[in-house]
């Protein structure tokens, strides 16, 4: 795509974060200033059907900003981060505004419309049962030096402590039979320029923060009705349908399949939805372009979100 005027006219600002950080308020509050829209960039909200547990934006936040790539596809269809990417490209053309908030935690999807694809084939579940196999049989500690033999030369870029790396890689390797590094070399020999002007921005928080924020984002949902919701969903028999194993949704499969009690399922829930965050945080960390604002209220702005916010609004005025 070329720089033209249309392209250069649109301002896309990556607004990405883990779960619970605040991200969608805050974009929200921008979009708002900026007559700006939301788009949508987290691999649950797109499915129509699931709605309390994937915490979508209110009715009321769609009819102050307007809102794309919710809701928008359903059951018994599975989304790609390579199909997500084309809606993506798809759709902007066609806004008219040209402030553009890409709000969402799934980092693997704005991986794909930032940079484009890994050339690698998906990765069947034969090979992903047994690399959670050999991480229980071995440990990631044994995996890291298997992968610091193979492939030196991309080991030497992560810790020994990053187990989603890891087992990443392990999984990738198993599945290719070739080393990240050949994979990241025909990655990067193919890779896309971004077409458009974009500014990232990071909404995160400390453990401690975000742990009470989730707790109390797990009772609001079991109280509006999560439970009621995942059961009509079993009832028309979608089951295996991928957003029922997302964090929230699989607990209450289990929850009501094997009868725990309510305590159970809130505390599985708060201690996955903290696990997926950690992973979350581990991703969004790894791209120092990324501006980021830590334990984010509304009420109050540190020197670091008013640093953000001058420099976005220098973004959003600038004239291609």
């Amino acid at each position: 795509m070329k720089a033209t005027k249309e392209v250069l006219d649109k301002k896309i600002i990556f607004v990405s974060g883990p779960t619970a950080s605040g991200k969608s308020q805050w974009a929200l509050q921008q979009a708002l200033k900026y007559q700006g829209v939301i788009v949508n960039c987290d691999s649950v909200q797109l499915y129509r059907e699931v709605n309390i547990g994937s915490s979508k934006p209110s009715e009321n936040d769609r009819r102050i900003v307007p809102h794309y790539l919710y809701d928008y596809v359903s059951f018994p269809t599975e989304m790609t981060a390579g199909q997500f990417s084309r809606d993506f490209f798809e759709l902007i053309p066609t806004l008219k505004e040209s402030v553009i908030f890409v709000v969402g935690g799934t980092g693997f999807y704005f991986q794909a419309i930032e940079q484009g694809m890994y050339p690698v084939k998906p990765v069947k579940d034969e090979v992903k049962s047994k690399v959670q196999e050999d991480i229980l049989k071995l440990g990631f500690l044994k995996i890291y030096d298997w992968l610091k033999e193979r492939d030196p030369e991309y080991v030497v870029k992560i810790s020994a402590n990053d187990h989603y790396r890891i087992e990443r890689a392990y999984e990738l390797m198993i599945s290719e039979g070739r080393s990240v590094t050949d994979i990241q070399r025909e990655f990067q020999a193919q890779a896309k320029k971004f077409p458009y002007p974009l500014l990232k921005v990071g909404i995160t928080g400390d453990k401690e923060f975000l742990l009470k924020k989730v707790a109390h984002r797990t009772e609001k949902m079991l109280h509006q009705g999560l439970i009621e919701e995942v059961k009509s969903l079993l009832t028309q028999g979608y089951s295996s349908w991928a957003p029922l194993s997302s964090v929230g949704y699989r607990e209450v499969v289990e929850f009501l399949e094997q009868g725990r009690d309510l305590d159970w399922l809130s505390e599985e829930i708060v201690k996955n939805t903290m696990k997926l965050i950690k992973k979350q945080k581990t991703w969004f960390q790894r791209d120092k372009a990324i501006k980021q604002i830590n334990n984010w209220s509304p009420s109050e702005e540190s020197d670091i979100e008013k640093n953000i916010l001058a420099e976005l609004d220098s973004f959003v005025r600038c004239s291609g």
